[in-house]
């Protein structure tokens, strides 16, 4: 195995728009407009709220990645303050059952926007994207910087755009003789939707993972995570008060495609190709940062001994990480044949987000854990970035999240497949630490895991060759 390291070569756009790539996704907007169609008007507060909520975990994410800029993410921050079984937890319950889940149905929806323009099936669209994106993916982290930024940025003006349009209501068709209330239902249930406004921002941290492929991490991490979710709220807030301008909010509520179909009634024709071809990038900017955040993730745990070593093989070449890759390819793949064998509609596709919120939500607990532990473990650590009014946003984060388990675990059938999924994981982890002679609970030195981050990450401002992960001790 050669002596390689991941290419240090992203600034901030490309940073920002791996924050924002997950967020303008096809489920995020599904549950946008769903959102506003079980909610009324009153979603732009429920939404609101979830903005302060992910902000407070957006800062515990920046001042995680930026104390340890690993590809490792939440498994390198976990590792020195739980230990190894909740690290490998973390990345698995947060992020593989989510990209099964959230990756699978991204496809659908972007595949279904195309069928609607075109009437071509939409299983092709998905799978030729996910070959040409895998592509994509193995020439690089400079491909991948360039075609991210284009695509999430142009996501990001053409919603606002749509939602500016229809709110001056210039050339728009016409608006509903009755608008709607407000808030259609009790205050008092507005809370419970406070699960799917948090989906609006799925994925902001997801820009954590390229910490050892980012220019000047320390800084450009936690502003393109903030940044990203300020504005990707105010986007969101333009689009979903004008389609409830035009279409009625039952409409929303039972549409597999509720934002292509409020563009439709907005601006008719044009509507219908804009939105459309938003829900399209969107497939390609999810599914994209799926492929190059989670192999990452998969990376650094690898680095760790904390997973089999193929996960950390890099492309002699490209520098990324090959096999990785793949493996995301296959669990997109159980979701997408999945749906081509039953009929992908708007409940399998609620039922999956919810599921992928559940054990996400598990993993931002986790983080935040993880700050509160590390402060009080290593009180005079370098932190280059510190979450201001300490420990207010981690106390606020943990208790929304938890609120929002319980929400969603409500539902039975959300319940029995996380729970299945969490218990699977602890499984694998378990009996894969045992056989590798490691301990559970007991966690390594901050100092031991930044070591190993600085070894093999290159420097910030000279491209070196280092140390690859074949060598790497266990602990």
């Amino acid at each position: 195995m050669s002596n390689l390291k991941l290419n240090r070569s992203l600034g901030f756009w490309a940073a920002y728009s791996t924050s924002v790539g997950l967020v303008v996704s096809g489920t995020a907007m599904v549950a946008l407009a769903n959102g506003y169609g079980v909610s009324g008007p009153a979603f732009s507060i429920v939404a609101l709220g979830a903005l302060l909520v992910i902000l407070c975990v957006a800062l515990s994410y920046s001042e995680l990645a930026a104390m340890l800029p690993g590809a490792g993410m939440i498994g390198e921050y976990t590792l020195p303050a739980l230990g190894k079984l909740p690290a490998l937890f973390a990345v698995l319950a947060g992020y593989i059952v989510l990209v099964g889940t959230d990756g699978g149905t991204n496809m659908i929806i972007g595949g279904q926007s195309l069928e609607r323009l075109t009437g071509a099936p939409w299983y092709l669209f998905s799978l030729g994207i996910l070959a040409l994106l895998v592509a994509i993916n193995l020439k690089g982290i400079e491909v991948f910087g360039r075609v991210q930024t284009t695509l999430a940025i142009t996501m990001m003006l053409l919603l606002g755009a749509v939602g500016a349009w229809g709110l001056t209501g210039f050339g728009t068709l016409a608006p509903l003789e009755q608008q709607p209330a407000f808030s259609p239902v009790p205050v008092s249930q507005q809370f419970s939707h406070l699960s799917l406004a948090i989906w609006l921002f799925i994925g902001m941290e997801f820009v954590a993972p390229l910490a050892e492929e980012v220019k000047n991490p320390g800084r450009t991490i936690p502003l393109a995570m903030i940044v990203g979710c300020a504005s990707i709220w105010f986007v969101d807030l333009l689009f979903g008060l004008s389609i409830t301008r035009y279409i009625g909010l039952d409409a929303l509520a039972a549409s597999t495609i509720p934002h292509v179909d409020g563009a439709a009634a907005m601006l008719g024709t044009p509507g219908l190709i804009i939105m459309g071809g938003i829900s399209i990038l969107a497939a390609v900017t999810t599914c994209d940062t799926y492929l190059v955040a989670v192999p990452r993730m998969l990376y650094g745990l690898s680095r760790e001994g904390l997973l089999p070593k193929i996960f950390c093989w890099l492309h002699p070449r490209a520098r990324t990480p090959w096999f990785g890759i793949f493996f995301v390819v296959g669990l997109i793949m159980i979701v997408l044949l999945y749906a081509m064998a039953n009929h992908a509609d708007i409940a399998l596709i609620t039922m999956m987000i919810s599921v992928a919120c559940t054990t996400w939500l598990l993993s931002y607990v986790i983080a935040q854990i993880d700050v509160l532990v590390l402060r009080r473990r290593y009180p005079q650590a370098r932190r280059p970035f510190k979450t201001p009014f300490y420990p207010l946003p981690q106390v606020i984060g943990i208790g929304a999240c938890l609120y929002m388990i319980t929400t969603l675990a409500s539902d039975p059938q959300v319940l029995f497949i996380a729970t299945l999924c969490a218990s699977l994981i602890i499984l694998f982890a378990v009996l894969y630490l045992k056989s590798t002679g490691q301990a559970l609970f007991s966690p390594p030195s901050l100092e031991e895991v930044l070591r190993r981050i600085e070894e093999r990450a290159e420097s910030s401002s000279v491209a070196s060759p280092g140390n690859n992960c074949a060598q790497l001790k266990l602990q």
